[in-house]
Parts: C-alpha cells; structure tokens; sequence
C-alpha cells in the first residue's frame, strides 16, 4: 500500500466532497426527527396510560371507603352487642375517618397529574428536556409507591403497579432523548 498525494488543493477537494456531506447530513437530520416524533407520540402515549390508572384510582377510592365503612361497621356491631348505641357509632365514625385519612391519596394523584401534564409540555417544548424528564419520572414513581403504600384494594394495587411500570418504560425511552 502506497500513499500518493492529491493535486487537488484543499478548495477543489472541498467542493468534491461538500454535497455528499451536506446530503448525509440532512439524511441524519431527518432520520433523528422521525426517530424523535415516534419517540414523543410513544413518551405521550405512555403519559395517558398513567393519567387514565391515575383517574381510576381516584374513582374507586370512594368505594374502598364505603366498602370498609360496612366493613368496621358490621365488625363493631358484632364485637360491641352488648354495649350502648351512641358509642358503636362514635367508634365506627372515628374508624373510618382514620382509615380515609390513612388511604387519602388525593394529593399524590394531584401531583401524578400535574407531572404528567408537566411531561407532555416538555416533550413539546423542543429544548433538551432529557434530565427534566428524568427528574419528573423520578417524582412520578415516588407518588406511586406513596399511593401503593396507602392503599389496601387489590385494584388500585393494580393501576399502582401499571403507573410504576409506564413510567419505567418512559424512564428506558427517555434515556434516548438529548
């Protein structure tokens, strides 16, 4: 193998070698733009499958308050037969206020939403938003483990589960975003 130097001066080599370049490059540009408008329509997608586990357990936390409500109260009619009235209802409307308050999960669906919707406006935004949403997912999973840890139903066990898997998902695909 030999090296034999060009005649061409570096302007004359130049032009040779421009338009392939520039053609290249503009073949990346838009490649990484559709690569990028899949991802973001993936990213959103995601975002409404937690915001949809996020609606149900806001609407069936009600039930599971009704449902311990009957519960406590068949429990203290049974244990308390003997005893007067006026106290198996103080005592079972002091139970239920403390299991709501235990299993109130309002603020933590409060703020899923919000980060979710924090999320999409990122994703629109155009900026490198690649450790934003990071840090929004990092958030998201810390309210989730918050609602799992105060809720004792097996179905928002469920959308707990389906919100921590999403937002790994997001968590994986994010990692591809600059």
């Amino acid at each position: 193998m030999t090296w034999e130097k060009s005649d061409l001066d570096e302007q004359e080599g130049w032009k040779l070698l421009e338009p392939p370049l520039d053609a290249a490059i503009e073949d990346l540009i838009r490649m990484k733009g559709r690569e990028g408008e899949l991802l973001g329509r993936d990213l959103a997608a995601r975002c409404q499958g937690i915001a949809a586990a996020v609606k149900r357990i806001e609407d069936r936390v009600p039930a599971v308050i009704d449902v311990t409500r009957q519960r406590l109260r068949d429990r203290l009619e049974e244990l308390l037969k003997d005893q007067e009235v006026e106290y198996q209802r103080y005592r079972l409307e002091a139970e239920i206020v403390l299991f709501a308050d235990r299993s109130d999960c309002t603020e933590e669906c409060v703020r899923l939403r919000a980060h979710c919707q924090q999320f999409s406006e990122l994703l629109r935004s155009g900026e490198p938003v690649g450790r934003k949403l990071n840090f929004l997912l990092q958030e998201m999973n810390r309210e989730a483990n918050t609602i799992g840890s105060k809720s004792v139903d097996v179905a928002i066990a469920q959308d707990v589960i389906t919100v921590k898997e999403e937002a790994e998902r997001l968590r994986e695909q994010v990692a591809n975003i600059e």
